[in-house]
């Protein structure tokens, strides 16, 4: 490649005017602020390409450059880099939903820093929820860059980051390639590759490049300028879903005619189907009956009985308090704790007991308990187990409001790294409500006050997902349902702040575009849209619909704060998680789907592609010769896992919606 340093020809000068005390000007090919240099433009395309450039001024600190790049002959693999060289040391880094900073935090084997053997990382577009999205903090100012989302396959390209001692450089990449390895599987790699473009004499290559600016913020709370921008300006597709009243109904159908399990002692709802190889499905044989996370009995159970009080039904209020009395019969332990995994007593395997499913089953039971009033039960042992719950991991609390993350049966901590022990307060915030008992509530400010220090730090949350060690989402949703429940209870505006901070960093996991795929895929075929969607963690790079469960605090947080985009957000979230619910008709990878199943992973990018000979060392699959690009298109993007928890958490966030 031909090096175009800094660009020959001027830009227009912009003059910025904003209303504040910043003014951003484009002079050359730098972007300044007043006598300071933010950062600069330049290019790197092959020989015999040219290019113009468009510089427009959007909004305050956001800048559109319009690039255009013309074959003057013809060219053979072609390949066109465009910088924006932010002229500080970051202190602080993201890739959304596939780097923070260098994922740095927990055991997980996904990619870390920003370069493997001296080569700079470089990811498909695909992986972002922002096409092509890079943000970083310097001494100074925060900037972030990203393009439009590609018509067509030949459009389509890469990012990458190159923090350096005295830089950080935000690069677009055309074509689409990913080097030195290819992410490819959850802490597998496989060689990296680069797709072979020609172009002929007269072919033009369009590149769109946005550029934010704003001053650093504490907290890693400057992204929200260029999030704003993004939600406020893409394009926002609409696309029929079932009513709310189908997706309550297909949900109870599933978990009834599907999932509903009796088993010795164990009446409740396995955890999901898998395909038998035959075009039917198995209940699943291992870890299959769980409380809260991936099975969620107890929240299903009180679902039930909402569906009885709704109904009449008598089928759901027996299923629903079946489901109830046997977990809270054989499952509650002496020391307070409670086994989320069934198989424990009926296999005798030994499972850790973990705060995600420790604090969903307290939540859920005193719900339960006031459901079963409701419904003409009087269940007393609900509440008393979820207060056990919550006593024991009180007793367990750390000086500085931590709380664990798991335990043996006997109540040794087995270790506290990580947002997971937040799952507790929302807990604990419910046993002050249904005590009005103060050691809760002062237990869990405690916690909260830990849990949210370290996503003001850190800018991120982490180890919510059983299965992974690593930065992700999942953890977040309880520090945004604490703060709204302690704005509410308090008026205190820092709670507030809080719960936007969450939900910014949350933001940075939803899918604000809606990808486009060849005729032939599955995402094509089946009419799946990944507007609305939320990848899952650094460590496995897939959408799901996990979301759906903070869907009632983002309705909540639009009317606390007037803000209409957590409103529009949360309608593009249950919009994304009513996809797929079979009718009882839906075939998918030539299986038919009972009436309400829905699969859990979509896989939007290269993840699970099936490379070849993937290796857990991220420098060993660096060290390998790039292979032939990957299809873009694929048959099989879609899986079929029809795991329990996507309709558990639907019927959880209407009746939370309902009341």
């Amino acid at each position: 490649m031909k090096k175009s340093i800094i660009l020959l020809a001027c830009f227009t000068l912009l003059l910025a005017a904003c209303k504040g005390e910043e003014k951003y000007v484009w002079k050359g090919c730098c972007l300044m602020c007043g006598d300071a240099t933010i950062g600069n433009v330049t290019v790197c395309a092959s020989d015999g390409i040219t290019y113009k450039q468009q510089i427009s001024k959007l909004d305050k600190g956001i800048f559109r450059i319009n690039w255009t790049f013309t074959a003057e002959e013809d060219v053979c693999n072609a390949g066109i880099e465009v910088d924006f060289r932010h002229c500080s040391k970051a202190s602080w880094w993201m890739i959304p939903s596939v780097s923070y900073d260098g994922n740095h935090w927990g055991q997980g084997l996904e990619p870390k820093d920003a370069f493997t053997n001296g080569l700079w990382h470089t990811y498909s577009y695909r992986r972002t929820p922002i096409p092509g999205a890079v943000y970083s903090e310097g001494g100074s100012y925060a900037v972030a860059t990203w393009s439009d989302v590609p018509e067509y396959a030949a459009q389509d390209f890469s990012c990458g980051i190159m923090p350096e001692a005295e830089s950080v450089t935000h690069r677009i990449i055309w074509p689409e390639k990913e080097m030195p390895f290819t992410y490819c599987s959850r802490d597998k790699y496989s060689a990296g590759w680069k797709r072979s473009t020609n172009l002929s004499k007269g072919d033009e290559v369009r590149i769109a490049q946005y550029v934010s600016v704003c001053p650093v913020e504490p907290g890693h709370t400057a992204r929200r300028q260029f999030l704003d921008w993004c939600w406020n300006n893409m394009e926002h597709p609409q696309f029929d879903v079932l009513s709310d009243d189908e997706v309550w109904q297909l949900g109870i159908r599933y978990f009834k005619e599907s999932l509903w399990a009796e088993e010795g002692v164990f009446r409740g709802f396995n955890i999901g189907l898998l395909p038998d190889g035959n075009g039917g499905w198995y209940k699943r044989q291992g870890r299959r009956y769980e409380s809260g996370w991936c099975g969620q009995n107890i929240s299903l159970g009180c679902s039930f009985l909402q569906d009885y009080l709704d109904s009449g039904n008598m089928d759901s209020f027996e299923k629903g308090m079946a489901v109830l009395d046997c977990w809270a019969d054989n499952c509650r332990l002496p020391n307070g704790l409670f086994l989320p995994i069934f198989d424990q007593i009926l296999d005798g395997t030994d499972f850790r007991i973990d705060a995600c499913n420790l604090g969903t089953t307290a939540l859920n039971y005193f719900k339960a308990y006031e459901l079963a009033a409701a419904c003409g039960a009087d269940r007393p042992n609900y509440r008393e187990l979820a207060f056990a719950i919550c006593d024991f991991v009180m007793s367990d609390q750390q000086a500085d409001g931590c709380y664990a993350k798991g335990w043996t049966t006997e109540g040794e901590c087995i270790y506290r790294e990580g947002t997971v022990g937040c799952f507790m307060v929302p807990a604990m915030l419910e046993a002050y409500r249904a005590s009005g008992n103060e050691k809760y509530y002062s237990s869990a400010v405690r916690a909260y006050d830990f849990y949210v220090t370290e996503l003001r730090e850190n800018g991120f949350t982490t180890a919510g997902a059983l299965d992974t060690w690593c930065i992700d989402k999942e953890s977040a949703i309880s520090l945004l349902r604490s703060s709204i429940t302690l704005y509410k209870q308090t008026g205190s505006q820092e709670y507030l702040s809080d719960a936007l901070q969450t939900s910014y960093y949350l933001s940075t996991w939803l899918w604000h575009y809606d990808g486009i795929y060849p005729e032939d895929d599955a995402f094509t075929k089946s009419g799946y849209h990944t507007f609305g969607a939320t990848s899952v963690s650094v460590q496995h790079h897939h959408l799901d619909y996990y979301a759906a469960l903070w869907v009632p605090e983002w309705i909540e947080l639009s009317r606390l704060t007037g803000d209409r985009q957590w409103k529009e957000k949360a309608d593009a979230i249950w919009a994304n998680c009513c996809q797929m619910i079979s009718d009882g008709t839906l075939v998918v990878n030539g299986c038919l789907r009972p009436a309400g199943a829905q699969n859990e992973a979509y896989y939007e990018a290269y993840w699970g592609f099936g490379l070849e000979a993937p290796t857990s060392d991220a420098a060993v699959a660096a060290a390998l010769p790039a292979v032939e690009a990957p299809p873009v298109s694929r048959p099989d993007r879609i899986n079929n896992w029809l795991v329990a928890w996507p309709g558990a958490f639907r019927l959880e966030t209407l009746r939370k919606i309902k009341e």
